[in-house]
């Protein structure tokens, strides 16, 4: 009997204890699942942010120099760019710098970095004074949302000669080469000058840095007919060690410009080609 006693006492005991500890255990369960709860709202909201809950915008990263075709020398003027993903002004820009050098001194480029207007409407502005009367080129360099765009202007300064002018004088070699390259590095154009309207061609280059094929660069093709504002751009694969090539279809006859962008860490350099497309009868 004290037996017994002693064990309904027990289980009284325990039933008690365990109604508690199980109220205590169901409490506590109930504060971990609406910290939970809270963190996966937050971790929601903070995805929403970053565009999750909107439409993601795929179109090509643009970008158009805003500046005079001319200037004064020791004039002050402003150069902007304009970055825009189709129709979204970009103001998110990881990098936005100006290389601007005089033509035939690409080796004594200034490098200016640029900064988002106060109106934050996509336009990248720097002021730059010219000093010497010349042809200017002035290209930005912009990197934005994992991608990479550099146009390239030009401006004349005082009583420079036309920059059209000053092409026909200097000319383009036919293997690519250019008087602003680093002595080291040696660029091929190996695709042909005359090629026929309406026919995918291969635009193909070889690209050799101190005496070896620049291997692993990134190398962009900027397109566009003689007279014609829009610019195209083309990513090319390197199919051998320094052999880059991309495929393009000319649309229209006449004469057609390519400018072959080049770009590792330690180059960043272009090679200006002429092409001549036959209209397809």
């Amino acid at each position: 009997m004290v037996y017994g006693v002693q064990l309904n006492q027990g289980v009284g005991f325990l039933n008690n204890h365990g109604v508690k500890s199980m109220r205590k255990t169901g409490f506590v369960s109930f504060i971990v699942m609406a910290i939970v709860l809270l963190a996966a709202c937050g971790e929601a909201d903070d995805h929403d942010d970053h565009g999750t809950g909107s439409e993601l915008n795929f179109d090509p990263l643009e970008v158009e120099i805003i500046a005079p075709e001319e200037a004064d020398p020791n004039e002050e003027v402003t150069i902007q760019a304009l970055v825009t993903q189709g129709e979204e002004k970009v103001n998110d820009a990881d990098e936005v710098v100006f290389e601007i050098w005089q033509q035939g001194e690409k080796e004594d480029s200034e490098f200016i970095e640029a900064q988002l207007t106060d109106e934050e409407d996509g336009v990248y502005e720097i002021r730059y004074t010219f000093t010497a009367e010349n042809i200017y080129h002035v290209q930005p360099h912009v990197t934005a949302r994992g991608m990479h765009m550099m146009p390239t202007g030009e401006i004349k300064v005082g009583d420079a000669p036309d920059v059209h002018e000053d092409e026909e004088e200097h000319g383009h070699e036919a293997d690519g080469h250019s008087h602003d390259l680093p002595d080291d590095l040696r660029v091929d154009w190996q695709a042909a000058e005359e090629v026929d309207s309406g026919e995918e061609a291969e635009l193909t280059v070889f690209v050799d840095w101190q005496e070896e094929p620049l291997t692993e660069a990134r190398v962009i093709y900027e397109v566009w007919q003689h007279g014609d504002e829009a610019h195209e751009w083309l990513e090319t694969e390197e199919v051998e060690p320094g052999i880059y090539t991309s495929q393009y279809t000319f649309d229209n006859g006449g004469d057609y410009h390519v400018v072959v962008h080049i770009e590792n860490d330690e180059l960043h350099e272009h090679v200006s080609q002429l092409i001549h497309v036959i209209q397809a009868e």
